[in-house]
C-alpha cells in the first residue's frame, strides 16, 4: 500500500510540469466456462479455469503514467503479473517500471533528435513488424529441453526445467528484438534461446541523425537473473534474483550499484535501421547478453502484402568465468512472417524455426547439438458487421537430438475458431479450440477441446 501511495504521490507532483500527459491502464484475462479432455486411454476429464493463458497469473494488468514536453519526459508503471511465467501469482508479483528521458543537445541541428533514458526503459522501433494470435499459446510451445548437467553444477534451478527456443506469446521477437523486450525476464536459464534478465537499472541511448536512420543502444548494469526459488513465511514461493555481471564493488553506499565496465558493456545491445520508403525497413543489431547477431528486412514495397524476414546468428561463449555460457551456443533461428489485407478480409502467417544450438563445454563428451524446433501460424480472419471471425491453425515440431534424447520426433497442433468485437477501451473474444492427440516427447497428448473467453479492457 505504501508503495502505491508514493507512486500516486509522484503523478500528483509531476503533473504541473509536463506539456502533454497520459494515465492509462489495463486488465486481461480468460475464462474457460468449459473444457473437455479425452485421454488415449479411454479417461475423460472436464474442467473450468479463470487465468491468463500461459499459465500461473489469474490476470495480466497494469497502471501506467506518462508526461512529456519537447525536451524530456518520464515513465512510471506498475504492472500484475504480466503473463511471466517464473513469476509467482500473488499481490507481491507487482513490479514497478520507470525511466526518464532528456534530449539534451537539441541546440545542435544533427543532435536534435538524440534521446538518453535513464531507468527501465524499452524501445519497440526495430521489432518483428507481424505478431501471431493470442489463442495459440493454449495449444503450442511446450517444446523445452532439460539440461540435466547444468542442473547438476547449479546453473539452472531444479524446478527450472523447461528451456523454450521460440516464443509463442510475442512471435514478432522471433524475427528480431526490440530493446529490452522482458521487463519481467521471460525465461527460467540463461542457455534458453528467450532468456532476458530481469533489469534493475538500465541506460538507453536513441538517436536518428537522418531521416528514416534509427540507431539505438541499450546498456544494465544491474541485470537479475533467476537462480531458484525460495519459501517465505507464507510458504509462497519466491525466485531468487542473482546479479548476472557479477559481484558489486561493495556494500558501502558509494559502491554498492557498480559492477565491472567489462561484464557490463559486453552485455550491450546495439541496434541500427533504416526504413527505404516504398521499398522496406533493413535492421540489424547486436545482442551480447545473448551473444548473437539478428538481422531482419521488412518489405513493404506490395503495398497491401508485408513479409518480414529475420535471422540470428549465435556465437559460442569464449568467457572461462561464465561456465553457463562458455563453449555454449544458442539456437540459429529463421523467420518468415506475412501479413495481407485485402479489403475486410485479413491473413497473418508466420513460420519460426530453431536450429543447431550447441554444447561443448564437457571435457571428453560428444559435442551436443540441437535439432530443429519448427512454429507455423496460419491466422485467416474476416470483418463483419459487429466485430470479426477468424481461425486460428498452429503447429509446432521438435526433431529428436543428442539433447533431449527423445526417442522420437515430437509435433503438436491445434485450431480454434473465434469471434471477436472491439468496443472502443473494451475488447471481447471468444473461441472454440482444440489441441489434437499428437505424440510430444514420447507420450501421446490427450484431445482437449476447450472454450476460452477472453476480456482486456483498458483507458
Amino acid at each position: 500500500m505504501k508503495k502505491l501511495l508514493i507512486f500516486f504521490i509522484l503523478i500528483l507532483l509531476t503533473l504541473p510540469v509536463f506539456a502533454q500527459m497520459a494515465i492509462g491502464g489495463y486488465v486481461k484475462s480468460y475464462w474457460i466456462p468449459y473444457r473437455l479432455t479425452l485421454f488415449e486411454n479411454g479417461d475423460t476429464k472436464h474442467t473450468t479455469a479463470v487465468q491468463t493463458p500461459w499459465g500461473e497469473p489469474d490476470i495480466s494488468a497494469g497502471v501506467n503514467f506518462d508526461g512529456w514536453s519537447e525536451f524530456g519526459g518520464i515513465h512510471l508503471g506498475v504492472d500484475v503479473a504480466n503473463g511471466a511465467a517464473n513469476r509467482s501469482a500473488h499481490a507481491y508479483s507487482a513490479t514497478g517500471s520507470g525511466w526518464v528521458w532528456v534530449k539534451p543537445l537539441g541546440f545542435i541541428p544533427i543532435l536534435e533528435t538524440f534521446t538518453i533514458y535513464l531507468g527501465n526503459p524499452n524501445n519497440s522501433q526495430l521489432k518483428g513488424k507481424v505478431g501471431g494470435s493470442d489463442l495459440a499459446t493454449y495449444v503450442l510451445n511446450n517444446s523445452y529441453s532439460v539440461d540435466r548437467l547444468l542442473q547438476q553444477q547449479g546453473y539452472i534451478s531444479s524446478n527450472a526445467e523447461r528451456e523454450f527456443r521460440l516464443e509463442v506469446q510475442n512471435p514478432e521477437y522471433n524475427t528480431f528484438t526490440p530493446f529490452n523486450p522482458y521487463s519481467w525476464g521471460n525465461a527460467n536459464a540463461v542457455t534458453q534461446n528467450l532468456w532476458w534478465p530481469r533489469i534493475a537499472a538500465a541506460a538507453m541511448v536513441t538517436w536518428e541523425p537522418v531521416k528514416n536512420l534509427f540507431i539505438g543502444f541499450f546498456i544494465a548494469p544491474e541485470m537479475l537473473s533467476l537462480n531458484d526459488w525460495n519459501a517465505d513465511a507464507a510458504g509462497i514461493n519466491n525466485p531468487i534474483l542473482d546479479p548476472v555481471n557479477g559481484g558489486k564493488l561493495g556494500d558501502d553506499d558509494i559502491n554498492q550499484d557498480y559492477y565491472d565496465i567489462g561484464k557490463v558493456y559486453k552485455r550491450i545491445q546495439f541496434g541500427i535501421g533504416y526504413n527505404m520508403p516504398g521499398i522496406g525497413f533493413a535492421r540489424v543489431q547486436y545482442i551480447g547478453v545473448r551473444n548473437v547477431i539478428e538481422a531482419a528486412f521488412q518489405l513493404t514495397a506490395l503495398g497491401d502484402l508485408t513479409f518480414d524476414f529475420g535471422f540470428k546468428f549465435p556465437f559460442e561463449g569464449t568467457d572461462k568465468d561464465d561456465p553457463s555460457t562458455y563453449k555454449r551456443k544458442r539456437d540459429y533461428q529463421a523467420s518468415v512472417a506475412a501479413a495481407y489485407r485485402f479489403y475486410d478480409f485479413r491473413f497473418t502467417g508466420r513460420v519460426d524455426a530453431a536450429f543447431m544450438a550447441s554444447d561443448s563445454s564437457r571435457v571428453g563428451m560428444p559435442v551436443r547439438e540441437r535439432g530443429l524446433n519448427l512454429l507455423v501460424y496460419l491466422v485467416p480472419s474476416y470483418q463483419i458487421g459487429v466485430g470479426t471471425i477468424g481461425l486460428d491453425v498452429g503447429f509446432e515440431y521438435e526433431q529428436k537430438d543428442n539433447w533431449n534424447n527423445w526417442q522420437n520426433d515430437s509435433m503438436m497442433a491445434g485450431a480454434a475458431f473465434w469471434f471477436s468485437r472491439n468496443m472502443g477501451n473494451a475488447n471481447f473474444k471468444c473461441a472454440v479450440a482444440a489441441r489434437f492427440p499428437l505424440e510430444w516427447n514420447g507420450s501421446a497428448q490427450p484431445l482437449d477441446i476447450f472454450i476460452p473467453i477472453a476480456l482486456e479492457v483498458g483507458f
